[in-house]
This record gives C-alpha cells, structure tokens and sequence, in this order.
C-alpha cells in the first residue's frame, strides 16, 4: 500500500531552503499544467459550444428580436469569444494578457471601467497611489487576480451598489484595498475551503508571494478585502513577491 503525504510535510523535510523551493516550484508548474490541459478538453469545449449554440439561436431568431435582443445576443457571444481567448491563454501563459499589454495600473482602470460600463453597473471609485515600477510582476499578478476574485465576489454575493479600490505603494510596502457596500456577511462563519467567496484563492495568491490577505465584514456593513506585502528593514523594495529558486 501507497501512503500519500501532505505536500507540506514533504517540502518540509528537505534540509536546504533552496531545495524545497525547487520543489515547489516544480510542483506548481507540474499542477499549472495539469489544470491547463482540463481547462482545453474540458472548459474550453464547453464554451465552444455555447458559442455555436448561441450563434445558431440568434439565426433562428433572425428579424424577430424585441427592442434591445439582438444587442443582448451579440453582447453574449463576444464575452464567450473573450473566455474562450482568455482559456487558451492561460494553458500557455499564466500572466493575465492585460497585464503583458497594458501593465497592472490600466489593467485595473480597465477592469473598473468594465464594472461601471458593464452588465453590473456597479458605482466604482479607483485611487492609485504607486507607480508601475513599484510592483514587480509576481506582484502584479497576484494583485489582479485578488481584485478580479474581490470584485466577482462584490457582483455576486454582496448586491453591492458601490464599489472602493484602493492600490498604494510606499517605504512599508504594497497594498490593495477593496471595500463594497453590499450585505455583508459574518466573516467567522464563512470556510475559505467550502465558500463560493473565493476567499481561499486569495489568500494562497497573496500567501505565494510574501503577502497577506484579511477580510472584513459584518452583516449589512459590507466588505473590506485587504491584501498587504511588506518590505523588510533594509530589503530591496523591487524585490517584493519575487519567487526566483
């Protein structure tokens, strides 16, 4: 029989710090792989077909559309176009493509304009007190996948009307907050694991590179997500969120 050990423990019982970072970053990437193969056969089809589908449904509905229908059927097989793009990219590149063409200060302009013009309409605020050269990449991810998880979270769950962005970066380190208006919830009683919050996501995202991630809410008081890298005394600013073995 096969006993099966926690990654931690394994990673934990190498002696030499370096060797257990090969090992994880190994492991990641054997994972990364395997998730981007799933998302091909698996989620990539699926979208292929709802496209198709939705192309022949608006075939057939062809000059029978009500006021603002054909808008809403065009609107529909874009965004399926768009996941179908963004699936195939990600099982080669798992850097947003907003961030490789625009850098993460637009891509979250982007994404916030996105919010405000979109299907949600949601009152978005963005302040940005950093520069681009102030966030290494491994950074850069980790805070654009945080805020879109944040942000999903504040469209579905929350039924917030408003929605506060805040990215800064200073001598103590980098920062993002997220605040919402919405319902709330008792942050005690959520499991990050079980949750359709994904608020497990978050924190191994900010975990994995150096970070940390708190949330706070209360039952009609809305929600606060808070994701913090710090620089210690006498480190290299420039070398937060950086995974290099």
């Amino acid at each position: 029989m096969t006993t099966q050990y926690p990654i931690h423990v394994k990673l934990d019982s190498m002696i030499h710090p370096e060797e257990r970072d090969r090992a994880l970053h190994r492991m990641l990437e054997e994972e990364r792989q395997r998730i981007a193969a799933d998302l091909h056969d698996g989620i990539g089809q699926t979208l292929s077909a709802m496209k198709l589908a939705v192309g022949r449904l608006r075939q057939l509905r062809e000059g029978r559309f009500a006021d603002g229908e054909d808008a809403i059927f065009g609107s529909l097989a874009e965004r399926l176009s768009e996941a179908m793009n963004e699936v195939r990219r990600i099982c080669f590149d798992p850097r947003p493509a907003q961030l490789n063409d625009q850098g993460v200060i637009n891509a979250i302009g982007g994404l916030c304009h996105e919010l405000c013009h979109g299907l949600n309409h949601l009152d978005v605020s963005l302040t940005v007190r950093a520069y681009e050269s102030d966030i290494p990449l491994p950074l850069k991810v980790a805070i654009f996948r945080i805020l879109q998880e944040a942000c999903g979270n504040a469209c579905k769950h929350s039924r917030a009307s408003h929605l506060s962005i805040l990215l800064e970066a200073d001598a103590e380190g980098v920062r993002l907050t997220v605040a919402d208006d919405g319902v709330g919830f008792t942050a005690g009683t959520v499991c990050p694991s079980k949750s359709g919050f994904g608020l497990g996501s978050m924190r191994r995202r900010a975990s994995m590179t150096g970070g940390n991630l708190s949330v706070h809410s209360r039952p009609g008081q809305g929600t606060r997500v808070i994701a913090a890298w710090q620089v210690e005394e006498g480190a290299d600013p420039t070398a937060i969120g950086r995974t290099d073995a």
